[in-house]
């Protein structure tokens, strides 16, 4: 997984709950060199669109125009927990965060 990291490509863990998948990535996080910036984002049905889009925007500062970006030279990891569905709507389906 760290190498996946220092390639700057995507991780996803999958498995059964209980099985350590939180403590594995924590673990990575704690051990990041100095150049890299994390941020942990829980997920539950409660989640709408608008939070996630504010909780991704906070670690974020203005660049140039209307370019964000991470902290001066900083690499930047979101590591989002718990990934599942929204509730359902009124009609008894789940919609994609969109």
């Amino acid at each position: 997984m760290q190498g996946l990291v220092n390639l700057g490509r995507p991780v996803m863990l999958a498995g059964p709950a209980g099985t350590g998948k939180t403590q594995l990535v924590h673990g990575l996080l704690k051990n990041l060199p100095i150049d890299y910036i994390s941020t942990s984002i829980n997920f539950n049905f409660y989640t709408t669109s608008s939070v996630l889009q504010n909780t991704m925007r906070l670690p974020l500062e203005k660049k140039t125009g209307t370019n964000f970006g991470p902290p001066g030279n900083a690499k930047l990891i979101y590591f989002i927990d718990d990934l599942n569905l929204p509730a359902l709507d009124k009609y008894n389906t789940q919609s994609a965060i969109a």
